[in-house]
């Protein structure tokens, strides 16, 4: 997961290919009542995938 930003996410929900099913304007709908920007719950979502990087099979970030 060290690529992974919420940067890099937004950025590849722009192609419509990439999480095809996923209905953008669901997206923003679900985060306001949240009270947060999409890049900070997006943030959150990586923190919280980090702390299952071995069960999911992804490489978390090195913490230099």
């Amino acid at each position: 997961m060290t690529t992974l930003t919420p940067r890099s996410v937004r950025k590849k929900l722009e192609d419509k290919s990439f999480a095809a099913k996923v209905e953008r304007s669901e997206i923003a709908v679900g985060v306001e009542p949240l009270e947060v920007d999409l890049s900070e719950h997006i943030q959150r979502i990586i923190d919280a995938l980090e702390l299952y990087a071995d069960e999911l099979g992804i490489e978390p970030r090195s913490h230099s």
